[in-house]
């Protein structure tokens, strides 16, 4: 968690130091891992890795679809990297491993639930996620940047979910039941997985998390209401400024959701959008306990 000994001051806008207030602390870890090992039956000591992950669940006895080599499935809910290195003991230098599924997460803790919602707005006004070219889907609570399945049933391969309303239940701080903004990849598949590195255990053991948020936590600062307002119909600039707030406001509300507007939508829609944000700098947001 974060230090309570004086830090220097972090330069940012008004809004970013309000929310930089309200996180107490940040964690980054993984959510879930689910990996296959070619054993058959593997002598795991669930106990033992359980001590530093929330929850361990072995199944024996059957093999991957398609792929019989990989005989053993071990699911591992918010692991430590000590769980991970533990499970990797257990299954011995001699088993290789096979991950199919990780979740690389981010908690911002606050002291309420208003604390993590105001962190919420706050991310989804600021966070731009390339490449999905789907609207941001809301579901009891929780943010979904892309589809959670194809057309045709099949899990997608990257994900990003986001939410405010439950506790965090990444190591090592579930047990104080915090509120907390919540923020995950889903990677799906071997595909995926490569292009991040993940495709064994030993990977996950040396994932360096704050080097990945520090990539993929992309937040960007809308213009003045004015200045978009300008850009949008520059060839009728020769109005007041309330005009121009008025016809950005007249953008902006389309992709409002509740007190917040959801840049991934705005920006996907009105290209425009991308050459006036300026960026902002993540360092803050990341400078946290890593498992």
């Amino acid at each position: 968690m974060k230090s309570n000994k004086l830090k220097p001051p972090i330069k940012g806008s008004v809004e970013t130091l309000r929310v930089l207030d309200i996180i107490e602390s940040t964690v980054l870890g993984f959510d879930r891992v689910t990996l296959w090992t070619d054993h058959p039956a593997p002598e795991i000591p669930t106990r033992l890795v359980e001590r530093h992950c929330r929850k361990l669940e072995v199944r024996s006895g059957h093999s991957l679809k398609f792929n019989p080599v990989w005989q053993t499935e071990i699911r591992v809910f918010q692991p430590s990297r000590q769980a991970l290195i533990e499970l990797q003991s257990a299954l011995g230098a001699r088993r290789r491993t096979c991950v199919r599924y990780t979740e690389p997460a981010a908690d911002w803790l606050a002291n309420n639930y208003e604390g993590a919602t105001a962190v919420y707005n706050f991310m989804l006004e600021r966070l731009r996620v390339p490449y999905m070219r789907q609207p941001v889907k809301f579901r009891e609570g929780t943010a979904y940047f892309a589809r959670r399945k194809s057309h045709d049933g099949t899990k997608t391969g990257t994900n990003v979910v986001m939410y405010a309303d439950r506790p965090s239940k990444l190591w090592p701080v579930h047990r104080l039941a915090q509120p907390c903004c919540h923020l995950e990849y889903r990677f799906q598949g071997v595909e995926t997985l490569a292009q991040y590195g993940l495709l064994s255990l030993s990977d996950c053991i040396g994932f360096d998390h704050q080097a990945f948020w520090r990539e993929h936590l992309r937040l960007f600062k809308l213009p003045s209401k004015a200045e978009l307002g300008f850009h949008l119909a520059a060839n009728n600039a020769d109005v007041s400024d309330t005009a121009l707030r008025k016809r950005a406001n007249r953008l902006l509300d389309r992709y409002r959701r509740g007190d917040a507007i959801v840049l991934q939508d705005c920006w996907r829609e009105n290209s425009i959008v991308g050459d006036l944000v300026s960026s902002i700098d993540n360092t803050p947001f990341i400078s946290g306990v890593t498992m």
